[in-house]
């Protein structure tokens, strides 16, 4: 597995299991691709941005997701367009969901072209992505998924279209028990000639279900530095908050996954010792009705006060005391990147991705998932003191800038188009002039 970012050692149990390797011939696969170049770390030194000088004559891209729910992949795939328009030439593709045509407007606000793609089971499915690869070509066909297993066959598609090389990043951890869901999983990477794995620990889970790490190196995510940034007077005026009150924010989809429910018992015991404590939910999803009547049932129906998908949600982030993300798992959370960006500390639960971000006791506070006292203690401490938040704000923002812009991602995950378009005896981008 090639480290490409600040990760630190391979855990010790990380051992691929080459036993389970085998699905479908695909130790074979596997073992047609070289391996990455050694390990290296960007905390020695970030490798720079993607020049926009270079002019080389391979130089398409397309971005892909097959979810249905774009949300961080969506921002993932923007900053990456962002990034390399208009020296490189961008499409992007996806289902357009509410959030996906959010992120198809935005790309297309950028410069790239996109593509409003049919239903993942509509037969129209696999052709239309053949016909738009075919009439404006790829050098690289970006696949971007939660656990790899949602493909639905665009990776295929790209190949039928003659596209020479398939990346796919994988946003999350592998976390299921079920060996029979890892079938699908590894029969869709027939197609792929390389992976991408957004943190350490969550390379880890795929090292151990089998997936060789001579197949997958590792990008940490990278956010943009906010191109709207409120002051915190203008940002609690537009949502209505007095200037001194005690503000904690959370931004994510409201499914289990992200763990509001455990915020939501945490309010309880802050807002006896802050009374005029605010905690601003940002996001949409299926538990919304079950947290508002969750904070209802527990008296704190006054102080969580669930506000849906905000478009404006970052700039906004200057109205919080501190940023807190209660999640269950992680692959590396973007809005914690984002929270560090605009200088707040970080509550975070001690989880894949979360823990690599947070510098525990310096940037923020970690604490263990699905733990609301842990959770109540940690806010309480950062409520409590605005000396400490203030320090470990500027420790995060300095640590953003190190580690975690959009510009070193994208240089690196230009870097890992190289290595498979020379691996797929294609001219690299950046390569050819």
């Amino acid at each position: 597995m090639t480290a490409i970012g600040p990760a630190g050692e391979r855990p010790a149990n990380a051992r691929p299991d080459r036993e389970e390797c085998v699905v479908d011939g695909f130790v074979d696969v596997c073992r047609a691709v070289p391996p990455t170049h050694p390990a290296r770390e960007t905390r020695a030194g970030a490798p720079p941005a993607p020049s926009r000088s270079m002019s080389p004559a391979v130089r398409r891209v397309c971005l892909y997701t097959p979810s249905a729910d774009p949300s961080g992949m969506g921002v993932h795939m923007l900053d990456l367009a962002a990034e390399y328009l208009p020296g490189v030439e961008v499409s992007v593709m996806c289902w357009p969901t509410a959030p996906g045509r959010r992120v198809l407007d935005r790309a297309a606000a950028l410069g790239a072209q996109t593509l409003a793609l049919p239903h993942p089971r509509d037969p129209a499915f696999a052709d239309t992505i053949v016909a738009f690869l075919q009439d404006r070509p790829a050098d690289v066909f970006h696949v971007h998924a939660g656990t790899g297993r949602e493909n639905f066959d665009g990776a295929r598609a790209a190949r039928r279209a003659g596209v020479p090389t398939v990346v796919q990043t994988l946003h999350l951890p592998w976390l299921l028990r079920s060996r029979g869901k890892r079938r699908p999983f590894f029969r869709s990477l027939h197609q792929v000639d390389r992976l991408i794995a957004v943190s350490e620990a969550q390379a880890g889970t795929y090292d151990r279900i089998g997936v060789p790490p001579g197949r997958m190196t590792i990008v940490p995510n990278g956010v943009g530095a906010r191109s709207l940034a409120l002051g915190r007077r203008a940002a609690r005026e537009r949502l209505g908050l007095d200037p001194d009150q005690p503000v904690v924010m959370t931004v994510g989809r409201l499914t289990v996954m992200k763990g509001q429910r455990h915020l939501v018992d945490a309010v309880p015991g802050l807002v006896a010792r802050f009374p005029e404590l605010v905690v601003l939910v940002f996001g949409q999803g299926h538990l919304h009705a079950r947290l508002t009547e969750q904070a209802r049932a527990l008296g704190v129906g006054g102080a969580v006060r669930l506000l849906g998908h905000r478009p404006d949600a970052r700039s906004l982030l200057a109205a919080a005391d501190v940023f807190v993300l209660p999640s269950r798992h992680e692959g590396m959370p973007l809005v914690v990147l984002e929270a560090m960006e605009a200088g707040l500390p970080v509550v975070a639960t001690r989880v894949i991705g979360s823990e690599e971000v947070v510098a525990d006791g310096e940037t923020g506070l970690l604490v263990p998932p699905e733990d609301p006292p842990a959770l109540r203690t940690a806010l309480a401490t950062l409520l409590g003191d605005p000396a400490l938040r203030t320090r470990m704000g500027r420790a995060g923002a300095r640590r953003y800038r190190a580690q975690f812009t959009r510009q070193r991602m994208a240089a690196q995950t230009l870097a890992v188009y190289d290595q498979a378009l020379q691996a797929a005896g294609a001219a690299p981008l950046g390569g050819r002039r």
